[in-house]
């Protein structure tokens, strides 16, 4: 699957800012399994997607931040799946209030997915697509991990079955 070709054309995004979409929110997804299934899956993960760094690089020249961990990027640019971030402040929290963890994390997705113009409905496009590109490209044990950690990309299912996926994760949040 060509991730950045499906991120361009679903989200008319150019490439360089579809690698940053992907950059971040794969990112932000490996930085959560790192945090939540260990180090290990994270590199395993790291070695599936071996263009996650640079991916991540264009999203820091984009975004801005500093550093060139996925964190500290994340945390600037919406603080997308770490959680901690300031921009994931009130809105995150609102989100899961109403509807859980994958909730935040849908909503902090849709914050970053705002620095380039795309709205809360147009979000729900690019979950889908990085869920697809994952079930591609990681093996099973890594997937599991991944889904876990990141449960907006399937409403909160971990059994990869698809569930409401960002727009279930977010309840009607956005109308």
């Amino acid at each position: 699957m060509d991730l950045i070709g499906q991120l361009s054309s679903q989200l008319g995004l150019d490439p360089k800012q579809a690698q940053a979409v992907a950059g971040t929110v794969l990112g932000g997804v490996r930085d959560q399994v790192a945090e939540q299934a260990g180090p290990e899956k994270a590199k395993q993960m790291e070695s599936a997607i071996p263009e996650l760094g640079g991916w991540q690089q264009t999203a820091t020249q984009l975004l801005g931040g500093g550093g060139g961990s996925a964190g500290g990027m994340l945390g600037a640019a919406a603080g997308v799946l770490g959680g901690g971030g300031a921009a994931g402040g009130l809105f995150g929290a609102a989100a899961e209030a109403v509807g859980g963890p994958e909730a935040r994390q849908a909503a902090q997705l849709v914050a970053v997915l705002g620095q380039f113009g795309i709205d809360a409905k147009m979000a729900g496009v690019a979950a889908p697509i990085v869920l697809s590109f994952l079930k591609e490209r990681l093996p099973d044990n890594v997937l599991d991990a991944a889904l876990a950690a990141a449960p907006f990309l399937t409403g909160g299912k971990t059994d990869g079955g698809g569930g409401g996926g960002i727009g279930g994760a977010l309840g009607g949040l956005f109308g």
